[in-house]
C-alpha cells in the first residue's frame, strides 16, 4: 500500500505539470540561479559566475556607448554645415549589421561559447580604436583634401566594424550566456535579464556624460584618445571574466552541440545561408509580429541618437547639455528595468508589453506636437521647443525598455534553443535595416530645417507598431485556446504513460482508474 501511495503521489505531481521545479533555502540571488539540482554541487558557484557576465557586459558596454555617442558629434565637427556625413556614418554602420546579423548569429551557433564571444569582443575593441585614430588623422587633415576624405572613409568603415563586434557580443553574452546559466528558470531570466538591461542603460547615462564632459572642457583630441586607450585596455579583462564565469558554472563550461540546422547552415551556400537558415525560421516563429513591431521602433529619429543629437546641435545646445538628457533618458530606462519584473509577475509578458509601447508611442506623440504647432504658426522659442521634445524622449525611454524587455524575454523563453542564436541575429539584422532606412531618409532631408517632417513619421511608425504589436496580443489569447488543447492533450498522453508503467510494477487498477480520469479531463477540455 505504500507503494501504491507513492505512485498516487508521482501521478498526482504529474497532473498538476510534472515538473514545478525544486526549491532550495539558500540566498536570494543563489536561489533564482540554481534551476535544477535541490542544492548547489561543490565548486558551483552560480553568484559568482552571474556577476563575472555583469562585470564583462559593464567593460564592454562602456568603451561602445563613449564611442557612439563621440562619433556623431565627431562627424559634424568634421563637416558641420550638413548632417550628410553624419548620415552616410549610420547608413553604413546600419547596413553593416543589417547584413552581418544572420552569418553572426551562425557563426555564435555552432562556435564555442567562449570562443564566440571573446572573438567579437576583439573584434569590437580593436575596431573602435582604429575608428577613433582614423578621426583624429582626419580632424588634422585640411577639409575637403583626401586625406580628411580618407581619413573620414576609414573612421565610418572601422566604426562599422565595431558595431558588428557589439552586436556579436551582445547576441553572444547578453542572449545565449545568460540563458544557459539560468537554465530554463523564467523568473531567475527576468532578474538577469533586468541586470544585463540595468547596465546597458547605466552606461547609456554615464559613457555619454564622461564623453560630453571630455569634448566640452578638454578638446576632441583628448576624448578620442581617451576613448580609444579605454577600447585597448578592456578587452583582456572582458575576456578574462567570461573564463571566470565558465570557472564558476559547471552549465557554462558544458561543450556546446552543433545543431544540424546550424551545421546545414554554415556548409550551405551564401543565399541558403541568408534566407532559409535565417529569415525562414525568424518569419516561422508564432511571435514574428511581436518581433517586427519592436524592429519597427528602429524605424525613427525619435530617439537620442546620432541624427537627433546632430540636430540638436545644430540648434545650439552645447555637447554637454545633449549627455546630461541622455542620461535622464537612461534613468527612464533604467526605472524601466527595475519594475520590469514587478510588471512581469503581475500583468504577463503580453500586458507589460502593451503598456510599454503604447507609453512610447503616447509620450513621442506629445513631444512632437508642439514641434508642429510652431511650424503651423502658434509663437514657441526655439529652446522652449527643443526642451519639451527632449522631454518627450525622455519619457519614451521608460515604454521603449519596457516593451524591449517584454519581447526579448518572450523570445528567449518561447524559441526552440536550436533557434535562437540564428532568430537573434535576424532580429538584429531587421532592427538595423530599418535604422538603415531612417538614415537613408536623412540623407534626402539633409538640411538640418527638413528634420521636422522626419519626426512626424517616425511618431507614426511607433503608432503603428503599437498597433500592430496590441493585435498581435488580442489574436494571440483567441489562439491561445487551441494551444491550450495542444497542452492537455501532451499532458494526457504523459499521464497514459506514467499509468501504463505503473501498472507493470504495481497495482493496474489503480493504474487504469487515473488513466480513466485523465482521458476524461482531456474530453473536457480541461488541465
Amino acid at each position: 500500500m505504500a507503494a501504491i501511495d507513492e505512485e498516487q503521489q508521482a501521478l498526482l505531481a504529474a497532473e498538476d505539470g510534472l515538473a514545478k521545479g525544486t526549491r532550495v533555502s539558500t540566498d536570494c540571488e543563489v536561489t533564482s540561479l540554481q534551476l535544477s539540482s535541490p542544492q548547489v554541487p561543490d565548486g558551483e558557484r552560480p553568484l559568482l559566475a552571474q556577476r563575472s557576465l555583469y562585470a564583462t557586459h559593464w567593460l564592454s558596454t562602456w568603451g561602445q556607448r563613449m564611442w557612439e555617442f563621440a562619433i556623431g558629434l565627431i562627424m559634424l565637427e568634421m563637416y558641420p554645415s550638413s548632417l550628410a556625413l553624419v548620415s552616410a556614418f549610420g547608413l553604413v554602420d546600419s547596413l553593416a549589421k543589417v547584413f552581418s546579423g544572420s552569418f553572426v548569429g551562425s557563426y555564435i551557433d555552432r562556435t564555442g561559447r567562449l570562443k564566440a564571444a571573446c572573438s567579437m569582443y576583439v573584434m569590437q575593441n580593436t575596431a573602435v580604436v582604429l575608428s577613433a585614430l582614423s578621426a583624429l588623422f582626419s580632424l588634422q587633415a585640411h577639409e575637403g583634401s583626401v586625406f580628411f576624405w580618407a581619413g573620414a572613409a576609414c573612421t565610418i568603415v572601422f566604426g562599422s566594424v565595431s558595431s558588428i563586434g557589439a552586436q556579436g557580443s551582445t547576441l553572444s553574452v547578453e542572449k545565449e550566456w545568460t540563458v544557459v546559466l539560468c537554465n530554463s528558470n523564467s523568473a531567475a531570466l527576468a532578474k538577469v535579464n533586468s541586470g544585463m538591461r540595468a547596465i546597458d542603460l547605466s552606461c547609456l547615462l554615464l559613457a555619454p556624460i564622461a564623453a560630453g564632459f571630455l569634448m566640452s572642457y578638454t578638446s576632441i583630441s583628448t576624448a578620442i584618445l581617451a576613448i580609444a586607450a579605454w577600447n585597448l585596455a578592456a578587452w583582456m579583462p572582458e575576456c578574462y571574466l567570461l573564463v571566470c564565469a565558465q570557472r564558476a558554472s559547471a552549465v557554462l563550461r558544458a561543450a556546446k552541440q552543433p545543431t544540424a540546422k546550424a551545421e546545414s547552415a554554415y556548409s550551405s551556400s551564401i543565399l541558403v545561408r541568408f534566407t532559409e537558415s535565417g529569415w525562414g525560421t525568424y518569419f516561422k516563429q508564432r511571435l514574428w509580429p511581436a518581433a517586427l513591431a519592436l524592429a519597427l521602433l528602429y524605424l525613427t529619429v525619435l530617439s537620442l541618437g546620432l541624427m537627433m543629437t546632430a540636430y540638436l546641435k545644430w540648434q545650439g545646445m552645447t555637447e554637454a547639455e545633449l549627455s546630461l538628457y541622455r542620461g535622464a533618458g537612461a534613468i527612464s530606462g533604467l526605472i524601466s528595468t527595475v519594475t520590469f519584473p514587478s510588471l512581469l509577475s503581475k500583468t504577463g509578458l503580453k500586458a507589460t508589453g502593451v503598456l510599454g509601447i503604447w507609453w512610447q508611442a503616447i509620450s513621442l506623440v506629445l513631444a512632437v506636437a508642439p514641434v508642429w504647432l510652431a511650424q503651423l504658426g502658434a509663437y514657441m522659442p526655439a529652446s522652449t521647443t527643443s526642451h519639451i521634445l527632449l522631454g518627450g524622449l525622455v519619457a519614451s525611454r521608460f515604454g521603449l525598455w519596457l516593451f524591449d524587455l517584454a519581447v526579448s524575454q518572450m523570445l528567449q523563453d518561447w524559441v526552440p534553443a536550436e533557434d535562437i542564436g540564428v532568430l537573434n541575429g535576424v532580429q538584429s539584422s531587421i532592427q538595423n535595416l530599418f535604422q538603415s532606412l531612417s538614415y537613408v531618409v536623412g540623407l534626402i532631408f539633409w538640411r538640418p530645417q527638413q528634420f521636422p517632417i522626419l519626426m512626424y513619421a517616425s511618431a507614426a511608425v511607433v503608432v503603428l507598431a503599437a498597433i500592430l504589436y496590441t493585435v498581435f496580443v488580442c489574436c494571440s489569447r483567441v489562439n491561445g485556446l487551441q494551444q491550450g488543447g495542444k497542452a492537455t492533450i501532451y499532458a494526457s498522453k504523459v499521464l497514459q504513460r506514467s499509468c501504463m508503467n505503473i501498472a507493470v510494477c504495481s497495482d493496474t487498477s489503480l493504474s487504469q482508474k487515473l488513466l480513466i480520469s485523465s482521458k476524461h479531463r482531456h474530453l473536457d477540455g480541461t488541465h
